[in-house]
C-alpha cells in the first residue's frame, strides 16, 4: 500500500506500454514489451520518466534471463494446503508422494 513514487511510475510506464501493444493488436511478449519501452524512452522528454523507462527495461532483461525456462506455480487447495508446480518437472525419475 505504501509505495514509492518510483514504483508508481514504474507501474504507470508498464501499463502504458502494455496498452500501446494492445491497441496495436500486437502479440504481447517480453521482447515486444522491451521494444515498446525502448520506443517510449526514446520519445520521452521528461528525464525522470526516461530514466525509469530505462530502469524498467534493465529490470525486465535481468529478470527474463534469470527466469528463462523456470516457472513456478503456487496453488492453494480448498483446505488451504499449498501445492508447488514448476515447468521443469520432478527432480528425478522416482515418484514422490
Amino acid at each position: 500500500m505504501f509505495r514509492s513514487e518510483d514504483e508508481k511510475l514504474t507501474d504507470l510506464l508498464l501499463g502504458e506500454a502494455v496498452v500501446a501493444l494492445l491497441k496495436s493488436k500486437s502479440a504481447i511478449s517480453i521482447e515486444r514489451l522491451l521494444t515498446q519501452l525502448q520506443f517510449m524512452a526514446g520519445r520521452e522528454s521528461d528525464p525522470q520518466r526516461k530514466r525509469m523507462c530505462e530502469q524498467v527495461i534493465n529490470e525486465i532483461r535481468h529478470g527474463a534471463k534469470d527466469q528463462q525456462g523456470r516457472f513456478t506455480y503456487e496453488i492453494y487447495s480448498t483446505d488451504n494446503v499449498r501445492h508447488f508446480f514448476n515447468a521443469e518437472g520432478p527432480s528425478d525419475e522416482r515418484k514422490k508422494h
